[in-house]
């Protein structure tokens, strides 16, 4: 909790953080509407339909929660439950994103039967430890919460961030190993535009993820919130341009052999013919 002047400076900081990365959303929101109804307006719903929803609306749910806690005063109210409704929206934002980035994986290793055989439980795994470590952390000698009114959190929150780290590192080394050990001298425009595109939005979303860890890990509680909604923001923007990237890409080639028709993925020739 902030006692001195300099935590209540960092306290507006992150305030201020929270409240940006929020119009951040809204603003990557309106720029991107058009890719959003050109997709997925009138087409048949699947998995990816349904996760894409999770990872583009539920940000918007946490991200206003979070930024209402940080300019009103609560001060003697019952912050729990709200909070615990914010907590959850950006939890199923990030499950949504990190699923889509599952399923651009799943993509790029050919809609591999033993890929899913292997990942699908792995990811329900961490997923189960994110969600265990969250709600109810086990105690490590990692310091408390705070008091639930103060947008501050605590060095507990390392350890979900640390299991959502790692899971994304997994992620990332399959993408590398697949295009370095089987795609090496393939030049189709559509595994480039796979990896590429993949593989940086990859890299912001693990380093983002890397920083969370770093603050809730070494720096005092009281900048523990700093990137609570930039964390759920650049996830969701990020997961969802590699979606729209994609089927743009595979669009614009016309008879190059992947086909990604919103909200359902179909990958013939070289690629099984696969829908998910």
């Amino acid at each position: 909790m902030a006692t001195t002047v300099a935590d209540v400076l960092v306290l507006q900081i992150v305030k201020y953080t929270n409240v940006a990365a929020a119009g951040l959303l809204i603003f990557d929101y309106c720029i991107t509407f058009g890719d959003e109804v050109l997709w997925t307006i009138g087409r048949r719903w699947g998995i990816p339909s349904f996760v894409f929803i999770m990872s583009r609306y539920a940000p918007f749910i946490g991200a206003a929660m979070t930024a209402y806690a940080g300019v009103k005063s609560r001060q003697g109210e019952n912050c729990i439950p709200f909070n615990n409704i914010s907590n959850a929206a950006h939890f199923v934002g990030i499950i949504g994103s990190e699923v889509l980035l599952l399923l651009r994986t799943y993509i790029f290793w050919e809609c591999s039967k033993k890929f899913l055989v292997v990942m699908v439980p792995f990811s329900v795994l961490f997923s189960i430890m994110a969600v265990v470590f969250g709600t109810a952390p086990i105690p490590f000698g990692i310091p408390g919460s705070s008091p639930a009114c103060i947008l501050e959190g605590s060095r507990s929150s390392t350890l979900p961030y640390g299991v959502l780290l790692l899971y994304e590192l997994v992620l990332m080394a399959l993408t590398l190993f697949k295009r370095y050990h089987h795609f090496k001298n393939f030049r189709s425009s559509v595994i480039q535009a796979l990896y590429h595109d993949g593989i940086l939005y990859m890299i912001c979303i693990t380093l983002i993820t890397t920083t969370n860890v770093v603050i809730d890990a070494a720096l005092p509680a009281v900048y523990s919130d700093l990137l609570n909604t930039p964390q759920v923001v650049i996830h969701s923007v990020l997961a969802s341009r590699i979606l729209f990237n994609l089927r743009n890409t595979a669009n614009n080639l016309g008879d190059e052999p992947i086909f990604v028709s919103s909200p359902n993925f179909r990958i013939p020739s070289q690629f099984e013919s696969v829908e998910v």
